[in-house]
């Protein structure tokens, strides 16, 4: 459709003449007229009361943006200003006859024990002001257990080469696989025709972590696609926390058409497993190898704050190993 000379489909076949859309022509008011948005948020002051950012975590993003726009025909005049000073702006002030973003970023070293969120407030020249707030998430959890991956936005993401420790059964050993996968690289084992494992031969890699609330958690394996090259039963893994029972996985469980077209089409194959963290702070997740012939690419903890994406969210900030 994209190749024919005309537009205006309303069915299969391509319309003889070109069929223009309905177009009307909205006129901005004469005077400037404020408005402004809030990374995050589909919706803009005026037509909601308030916005507000996405939360601040000591180890998240560095920055968030507002956006300030002019809604009408002439120059908009705006400031704006923090309640709080641990709240920087890159910009306090401007005139835009288009859109003008500002950069907010916390000053984590001012940033008192039980801050509560700020604000700021942007103002035009006729008296109108639209508040964003500025929210903190897990702002006093800044004394971190060194080498863990620390939860932000309710997500851990790591890549399956960066483990804490790799355990062998005898004969066995890990392989980095590097470029491999949709992100950086995979982890295999070999040999590639070993015999099964069960989790207590102890074929593992363990990755620690740190979680700031107890609770159900889900754990997202993504593993290269691959056949199930021998009679039997399918190719599995097992995940587990801390020392809890392993939860194992048949990658080839769903012998579906459907399942297979979409491992090929996205080039891995993702599976989940449910788990329960009894408190919160440092913790182990432990990917056992039980057969050969797996290549695992990442772990994702959805602590319940998992975004739908293609690639998944990015790599967990990890503390200094002391």
């Amino acid at each position: 459709m994209m190749d024919q000379t005309h537009i205006g489909y309303t069915s299969w076949r391509d319309p003889a003449t070109n069929i223009m859309p309905a177009v009307r022509e909205i006129a901005p008011p004469a005077a400037p007229a404020l408005g402004v948005a809030a990374e995050g948020s589909g919706a803009a002051w005026p037509a909601v009361p308030s916005l507000r950012l996405p939360a601040f975590e000591p180890l998240g993003q560095a920055s968030a943006y507002i956006d300030v726009f002019d809604r009408g025909a002439a120059p908009l005049a705006w400031t704006a200003r923090a309640d709080q000073p641990w709240i920087a702006l890159d910009t306090a002030s401007g005139t835009t006859d288009t859109s003008h973003r500002i950069a907010v970023s916390v000053r984590w070293d001012q940033v008192p024990r039980g801050a509560a969120p700020g604000r700021v407030t942007i103002t035009a020249a006729d008296g109108q002001t639209a508040t964003v707030e500025v929210p903190l998430r897990h702002a006093d959890a800044r004394d971190l257990p060194a080498g863990v991956f620390v939860e932000t936005g309710g997500a851990v993401a790591i890549e399956a080469e960066h483990y804490a420790r790799a355990q062998a059964a005898p004969g066995r050993e890990w392989l980095r696989v590097p470029g491999l996968g949709r992100t950086l690289s995979g982890m295999t084992t070999l040999p590639a025709d070993a015999t099964p494992l069960a989790p207590g031969d102890g074929m593992r890699l363990e990755y620690d972590v740190y979680l700031f609330e107890p609770g159900k958690v889900n754990v997202q394996a993504t593993l290269a696609p691959t056949l199930k090259f021998r009679p039997g039963a399918g190719l599995r893994y097992a995940v587990s926390i801390d020392d809890e029972p392993p939860r194992i996985v048949d990658v080839h469980a769903d012998e579906s058409e459907r399942h297979w077209e979409r491992i090929v089409s996205d080039g891995v194959a993702q599976f989940t497993t449910g788990h329960e963290v009894r408190a919160a702070g440092k913790h182990t997740l432990k990917f056992w190898a039980l057969d050969s012939g797996l290549v695992l690419q990442r772990l994702v903890i959805d602590a319940g704050g998992l975004k739908p994406s293609y690639l998944g969210p990015q790599e967990s900030p990890r503390t200094s190993a002391r």
